[in-house]
């Protein structure tokens, strides 16, 4: 019984991997007839590569061509498993641009990377536990293991994406004064809005490029679409910090009701600085609190030592005298 039992889940194990392999073969083979197929339409248009040069690409093809096909495969497969996702693509969108994966693909590559990757990785696990393990209790270790490092790395692509995610908003938060200071200064010195925004991105590229990117970003939605207030809701969307979602807010609050643009930068950089200063006292007051245990557990066991220890060391010889 259980001898049939484990070759029936061997043999079901085995198939779910074959069909996985076939399933990447057809992809490959759909792949490749379309790259065949664009590239007669371009030659016959007079806008594609030489017959030599074709051929020799297929033949020999270069580490960039292979990888971009790796890239169409798994932006392909993950675009058939990108369901999984359900209603949580729209967030999951919103995650990977404020990480900073903005690519077309970038949602089925995360899909492919958190679905695909494990299923296969837990398919192919399961198989090689059946086939080397006898059926029994000595199953459970090795069959747990293996669905836990399927689990481990659909949880992995999530951990990954929250680290860029909170590495990058506190870059772009430490870059965020700076912004306002080269603003002003700026606007006080003639400058539009638009114009001066985009000479302020210009200027940190070097020190926060990713603030540069997402200022030049608005900046061209502004001179692209002529809404500014769209431009400014996308930005808060992109960057989820109170200082951005302030700022925008300033932005809109002047081109609605026509307040001077120095004077709103002037005063969003005053609240700044009083949100900074507030935010350092904050810390200094805390200090007393998070001391408490290092003073406990590593200064004053130095200070018995120091104080008492005199004293145990005499009474310890009187007491060796004594007797």
């Amino acid at each position: 019984m259980f001898d049939f039992m484990r070759e029936t889940i061997f043999w079901l194990a085995l198939g779910g991997l074959t069909l996985s392999m076939m399933g990447v073969a057809a992809l490959l083979q759909f792949e490749r007839e379309r790259m065949q197929l664009r590239t007669r339409m371009q030659r016959a248009a007079g806008t594609g590569p030489a017959v030599a040069k074709t051929s020799l690409q297929q033949q020999g093809g270069s580490l960039n061509h292979k990888l971009t096909q790796l890239r169409r495969i798994v932006a392909r497969m993950g675009e058939r498993f990108s369901v999984v996702l359900g209603g949580e693509a729209a967030e999951t969108t919103v995650d990977l641009a404020t990480a900073g994966f903005r690519g077309r693909d970038a949602v089925l590559i995360y899909a492919f990377l958190k679905a695909v990757v494990p299923l296969v990785a837990l398919v192919a696990g399961l198989g090689w536990v059946f086939a080397t393990t006898s059926v029994g209790i000595e199953m459970i270790k090795p069959a747990g293991i293996v669905i836990a490092i399927a689990l481990s790395l659909s949880k992995s692509v999530d951990f990954y994406v929250d680290q860029r995610r909170k590495e990058r908003l506190n870059r772009i938060r430490r870059g965020f004064p700076d912004m306002l200071e080269l603003l002003v200064i700026s606007s006080e010195a003639g400058l539009g809005p638009q114009p001066a925004l985009h000479r302020v991105a210009a200027e940190l590229k070097t020190n926060s490029p990713e603030l540069s990117q997402e200022i030049l970003q608005m900046v061209s939605e502004m001179q692209m679409t002529n809404d500014r207030r769209g431009a400014y809701e996308k930005l808060s969307i992109r960057v989820p910090l109170p200082e951005i979602g302030i700022f925008t807010q300033t932005l809109d609050q002047s081109d609605t009701y026509g307040t001077p643009f120095s004077r709103a930068m002037r005063t969003l950089i005053e609240e700044q600085r009083s949100n900074r200063l507030m935010a350092v006292e904050e810390k200094a007051a805390r200090l007393p609190v998070l001391m408490t245990l290092p003073l406990i557990f590593c200064i004053m066991p130095a200070v018995f030592v120091v104080v008492i220890g005199p004293a145990v060391l005499s009474v310890i010889d009187n007491i060796l005298a004594g007797g």
